[in-house]
């Protein structure tokens, strides 16, 4: 059975500078890199007025309990793939992110719009792993780096946006 991630981040930028952030290939790379990243590539980087498709392969330190080491090793490589269409006061994306040696992974949907003078980023996951009896526990794990992340992020992003 499937995790549900759900968040909300609020910012104090409006759509526009959130958008550019976005679209700014050196914020992808400052923020991986930020969240322990290495071995940093881009498959895809497309940008235009109201598209945006980043499809980035990566490593990451597995910070997983010694059950899923055994199964997924001592970094996890990721691939995270995330198209974004903006219309109006809002953008959209889908997003898939698979970790290599483990069926199954994350899609989902983020939703960023215009909220007063700033921005409310939203996201909406489901994180499935397909393995038998340990799938659930892997889940679990994913969850919970999801949730870190999140929060890692949003400092990385309210940094970035003060500075830019």
């Amino acid at each position: 059975m499937a995790k549900k991630f759900t968040n909300s981040d609020p910012y104090d930028a409006d759509l526009d500078a959130m958008w550019a952030m976005i679209s700014d290939r050196d914020y992808w790379t400052q923020k991986y890199e930020s969240m322990g990243a290495t071995n940093l590539s881009f498959d895809q980087f497309n940008v235009g007025d109201d598209a945006l498709t980043v499809t980035s392969q990566r490593e990451v330190p597995a910070d997983l309990p010694g059950f899923a080491k055994k199964i997924i090793g001592e970094t996890n490589h990721v691939t995270q793939t995330e198209r974004w269409t903006r219309s109006g006061d809002g953008a959209h994306c889908d997003i898939t992110i698979a970790v290599k040696n483990v069926p199954g992974g994350t899609t989902g949907t983020m939703d960023m719009r215009s909220s007063g003078a700033g921005t409310v980023w939203d996201a909406d996951f489901d994180i499935k792993i397909s393995l038998p009896l340990v799938g659930g526990k892997l889940e679990g794990v994913m969850l919970d780096e999801t949730r870190a992340n999140f929060v890692t992020e949003k400092t990385f992003n309210d940094s970035w946006l003060a500075s830019h």
